[in-house]
């Protein structure tokens, strides 16, 4: 990047494979998460500011990511600041260019859910293949789905038209890597909210989930990109346990 284009963008960064960054992107659509993103990832990566807080259309942004077609595809993305537009320019080899310019919007107040690990109970390390086929067999009529951690294992349950179904991971599974909590614990979480974890856990190979003294529950996923650099996004969920009891 020369140093008059430095000049120009408050940020502005390049990534060889567009496809990649769009699916990331599609995953945080329609749901309340956070997407940690190292710049390592990225061909080139420049920012001037320390902190710095920009709204836009995931939706539109993916949408631009994905029209070329072809599998070998760059993306840049620029902003020079205030009252101007976010630029994308997609590339693909011998092929199209498209170009776009995105309205950027003041950040809102973010939804903080005051998530601390000072204040965590329990905590699991597993890979993500398991988890898959679990999320998606869950009976979708049932509202909730309840996370136990017990001595022995991890426990997923629902109750639903056809009745209660159970879903237990041994702690001596070769998908669990570890597991610790501070006693017996169960929660209960709406089910639309844990589903919406789906799409993301195609993308991930690991995922810890922490739950913390008030039942608030993280998941964070990481997202192998090669050569030791990783992404990793994050959902947090609120337990529904009012009148609930294990």
């Amino acid at each position: 990047m020369s140093r008059q284009d430095e000049n120009a963008h408050i940020f502005e960064f390049k990534k060889e494979n567009a496809k990649e960054l769009a699916h990331m992107i599609k995953t945080l659509l329609f749901r309340e998460a956070n997407a940690y993103l190292d710049s390592s990832i990225f061909t080139t990566f420049f920012c001037k500011e320390n902190d710095l807080k920009l709204k836009v259309p995931l939706k539109t942004i993916a949408e631009c990511l994905n029209i070329c077609e072809g599998t070998v595809n760059s993306a840049k993305m620029s902003y020079a600041g205030f009252y101007d537009p976010m630029r994308i320019l997609v590339e693909e080899t011998d092929g199209p260019v498209i170009r776009a310019k995105i309205h950027v919007l003041v950040p809102e107040q973010e939804l903080d859910f005051e998530f601390s690990d000072d204040n965590v109970t329990a905590t699991c390390l597993m890979k993500t293949q398991l988890l898959k086929e679990i999320f998606k067999d869950f009976d979708a009529s049932s509202r909730t789905v309840v996370i136990t951690f017990d001595p022995n294992k991890l426990e997923f349950s629902t109750n639903g038209d056809v009745g209660e179904m159970i879903v237990s991971i041994p702690t001596r599974s070769l998908q669990m890597e570890k597991m610790d909590y501070s006693g017996p614990i169960s929660h209960r979480y709406r089910l639309t909210l844990i589903q919406r974890m789906i799409p993301v856990i195609t993308l991930g190979t690991k995922v810890i989930l922490r739950i913390d003294d008030r039942g608030v529950l993280c998941a964070q996923f990481t997202v192998e990109h090669g050569d030791n650099k990783n992404s990793y996004i994050e959902f947090l969920t609120v337990p529904d346990d009012e009148n609930f009891t294990d």
